[in-house]
């Protein structure tokens, strides 16, 4: 790194020293240097603009026809259940009857990407389905399978595209990849799921359901390689690698819990200001 050295003679009074405020010498004035340290100081500050217009997208019921998307999960690492049940996702029967916190603070995640190349894909969007119960009913308990039809609107029907990906296709029709998850805030982990129909691939693509995205009629439906009727299956399977599984081991292992507390609200209506209480009268 270069160093300026200057000598400067003392006279015996204050002296006034003036020096850049870049780390280079520059042609321009000391108030030009003030402007650019200042645009620059305010780039750093401000985060850049960010297009998050999006295009809503809604399940394509007209031509697909009704999905039922199913998840089984696994408490051991070798049974699978289409379950939420200590077997399966491990919640108790009473707390999925009493709708506990336990149940009400768990969520299945859909993260879509324009590609399953793990090495170049830009994630797109992620949806969450929080209302975990209102799924089908299996013998007696809610399951985690989930029809998306235009009679049967969930969480998972509508898609929330970005304007800005959009505008990119040159096509009437894009191909995307979704994968899931699922978060179970009654261990504070985190589920992982593959695609049931690539059971047999050992390539990043096993964990991803491939997609069609119709940029005319602004619908989703699930794409098994063209055409219609058996392309279609009405099922879309999901099944859960398991917690030993050094994947999801990495996963969970960079998995940040917290505890979100909820506030405590003061009682009483009047405030007093000299020591900071309230009062009902």
């Amino acid at each position: 790194m270069p160093i300026i050295k200057e000598i400067i003679k003392s006279n015996g009074e204050d002296t006034t020293i003036k020096f850049g405020l870049g780390i280079n010498n520059k042609l321009s004035g000391y108030q030009q240097e003030i402007d650019e340290l200042t645009e620059e100081t305010k780039d750093d500050l401000i985060n850049p603009i960010v297009d998050n217009e999006v295009r809503r997208f809604q399940y394509d019921s007209s031509f697909a026809g009704p999905t039922n998307l199913v998840f089984f999960f696994t408490a051991n690492g070798s049974s699978y259940y289409n379950a939420f049940t200590p077997n399966a996702a491990r919640f108790s029967t009473t707390e999925i009857t009493e709708n506990s916190n336990k149940i009400l603070n768990s969520f299945f995640i859909m993260d879509c990407y324009d590609t399953f190349d793990n090495n170049i894909q830009t994630k797109l969007f992620t949806i969450y389905q929080t209302q975990i119960l209102d799924g089908e009913i299996g013998t007696t308990l809610p399951i985690p399978k989930y029809r998306i039809y235009s009679d049967t609107v969930n969480q998972f029907y509508n898609w929330y595209v970005p304007k800005s990906y959009l505008d990119k296709q040159s096509g009437l029709t894009v191909t995307a990849y979704v994968k899931f998850s699922f978060y179970n805030a009654k261990y504070g982990d985190l589920a992982l799921f593959y695609n049931k129909d690539n059971d047999g691939l050992t390539t990043p693509e096993k964990m991803y359901f491939e997609v069609l995205l119709d940029l005319n009629k602004m619908t989703w439906r699930f794409d098994y390689g063209g055409g219609s009727g058996d392309l279609y299956p009405p099922d879309a399977t999901a099944y859960q690698i398991p917690f030993n599984n050094v994947y999801s081991q990495r996963v969970n292992e960079a998995l940040d819990n917290f505890d979100n507390q909820q506030q405590d609200y003061p009682d009483g209506n009047v405030f007093d200001s000299e020591d900071g209480t309230y009062s009902t009268t």
